[in-house]
């Protein structure tokens, strides 16, 4: 089976997903089917990058917690994070755990975003320029490649593959790669079986984590 094969599949049985979900810019829970031009605003994007960040080890449902406690506390730009105590944070994100840690790592994720907009635009052009700003951010303390691809593929509208832990057990049950497969190898058979392509790559990661709930619901 093909990338483009599997593709099909998830599409044809879950459909649009709307992932990823920006709440400063759409109504109810952010989620935006067949718009992928959001974020439009640099306060969406950085809300990207929080929930890249706070989606750590935890589920999404506790994300949307500390996003709406940051919210609610008028939190929500990069300088904001940057000039609040860390105590202030940490108490606000309580629901996603870890929340000494990823008070740090949003606060790194603050200074590096504030440096991401003074980048060239033909950052935007060519995977070259994609795996330079990609590899600038993953100089950042608390970005591993799963973020780094988050933000890169969501925030900022560059073609890079997610891969997290539902894309791994789902291809792990079509019997194409081992669940263990690292991160790497699993992104260059995406990324060099499709064409480069934001929708596709944002809409396909999406099915991914569609397929996983669904499957984790199901009782065995």
């Amino acid at each position: 089976m093909t990338p483009q094969q599997l593709y099909k599949k998830l599409f044809k049985l879950y459909g649009p997903q709307g992932w990823w979900p920006v709440r400063s810019e759409c109504k109810e829970k952010g989620y935006h089917p067949n718009e992928f031009g959001i974020p439009k605003t640099r306060k969406g994007k950085f809300e990207v990058c929080m929930g890249a960040i706070l989606t750590q080890n935890t589920s999404w449902l506790q994300v949307e917690k500390a996003l709406s406690n940051l919210f609610a506390a008028k939190i929500d730009t990069p300088e904001k994070i940057l000039k609040t105590d860390s105590e202030i944070i940490a108490t606000l994100i309580t629901p996603a755990g870890y929340r000494n840690q990823k008070t740090a790592y949003l606060k790194n994720i603050a200074e590096w975003f504030t440096s991401a907009f003074q980048f060239p635009k033909t950052y935007r052009c060519l995977n070259s320029e994609l795996e330079i700003m990609r590899s600038n951010l993953l100089k950042t303390k608390g970005v591993g490649r799963e973020t780094a691809d988050s933000i890169l593929l969501y925030a900022f509208h560059l073609p890079t593959f997610v891969i997290d832990t539902y894309t791994k057990r789902t291809l792990a049950v079509f019997g194409l790669f081992d669940e263990k497969t690292d991160y790497e190898t699993l992104r260059k058979w995406f990324m060099d079986g499709l064409k480069p392509s934001v929708e596709v790559f944002q809409e396909y990661h999406a099915l991914f984590v569609e397929h996983g709930k669904r499957k984790e619901s199901t009782p065995h």
